[in-house]
């Protein structure tokens, strides 16, 4: 089961992007997927370790593609990743504090309301910007 599917709306036209707002999907889909029990704490465990190291790894990549090329809202696009940021870092505490029904309510709110959207209308202003469109 998939909890939320990529689609061409979340294209950004920068294909390593692309490639890797795929794999963050993947990852949210797989903590919404593996089911948060007691009985799976060590795999949740690595999966939250993995969504927060590649988090790190993209908005790195991303930034710097925007600022390479003059983006003219990156103070703004930066101060939205440091946010998102930190919420997958209160999503570690929660599963740390074994606030299960918490984790799992955060991870279905970050995952739709804040980086689907995120992609579809923040990520997408900085597409004529990296692709030369």
């Amino acid at each position: 089961m998939t909890y939320v599917a990529w689609d061409e709306s979340m294209s950004v036209g920068v294909p390593v992007l692309d490639d890797e707002h795929r794999r963050l999907l993947d990852l949210f889909n797989g903590l919404l997927e593996s089911g948060i029990t007691p009985d799976n704490h060590a795999e949740l465990s690595s999966l939250l370790a993995s969504l927060r190291d590649y988090v790190a790894v993209h908005f790195a990549r991303e930034e710097a593609m925007m600022e390479r090329c003059g983006y003219p809202d990156l103070d703004s696009h930066l101060a939205a990743h440091r946010y998102f940021a930190d919420e997958v870092e209160k999503l570690g505490r929660d599963f740390d504090g074994d606030n299960a029904t918490m984790l799992r309510v955060d991870l279905i709110l970050l995952l739709k309301d804040w980086f689907v959207e995120h992609i579809q209308r923040t990520d997408s202003r900085y597409k004529p910007f990296v692709t030369g469109a």
